[in-house]
């Protein structure tokens, strides 16, 4: 079990899920390329501009770290998803991945599932906010996270944006269970 070392300070943790809360529309185009490969232009394309920028205004104001609870965990590396946020123009995201930067999920585990995996291994008692979208995230609804006014569920087609900042600030700054 990773706690971390004892003088590390202990931030705020934003578990991220990708589709439909970055990524609105991810293209054909980009089905078939590497994620280590993409050009600059695409990656500028990829993310929503208002989810990566309110994403981005979250950072600069409260420091957080990430975990990307998303399956594109499943066929990226942490290398090639930090090189899509730089050339995306998202350096702080990018920069605010946590060590253990994924939750990844089995082919037949739910988000809630791979999100209270990665609790029980890492969690030293840091706030969180659980981030994600109203199909992928549907198992976090009546979650114990839930209930605590942990989860945020934007719509698909939407996304993250700046109407969504007072409930992500309440979250990261409660220390509740």
């Amino acid at each position: 079990m990773d706690r971390g070392t004892p003088c590390q300070p202990q931030w705020p943790i934003i578990f991220l899920d990708v589709d439909d809360v970055l990524v609105l529309d991810r293209t054909a185009a980009f089905d078939k390329h590497h994620v280590h490969e993409l050009a600059l232009d695409f990656c500028q394309r990829l993310i929503h501009p208002p989810a990566g920028l309110t994403l981005m205004e979250l950072l600069q104001a409260f420091p957080a770290k990430i975990v990307v609870t998303s399956n594109w965990v499943r066929f990226t590396s942490r290398s090639a998803f930090e090189r899509l946020l730089r050339l995306a123009g998202y350096e702080q995201v990018a920069l605010s991945l946590h060590g253990v930067w994924s939750a990844p999920g089995g082919a037949a585990s739910t988000r809630v599932q791979a999100i209270d995996d990665w609790l029980t291994d890492h969690h030293r008692g840091e706030p969180y906010c659980v981030i994600d979208d109203q199909a992928s995230g549907a198992s976090l609804v009546e979650s114990a996270h839930d209930k605590a006014g942990r989860v945020l569920l934007c719509r698909v087609g939407i996304g993250l944006h700046r109407g969504h900042l007072p409930f992500i600030y309440e979250a990261l700054t409660t220390n509740r269970p």
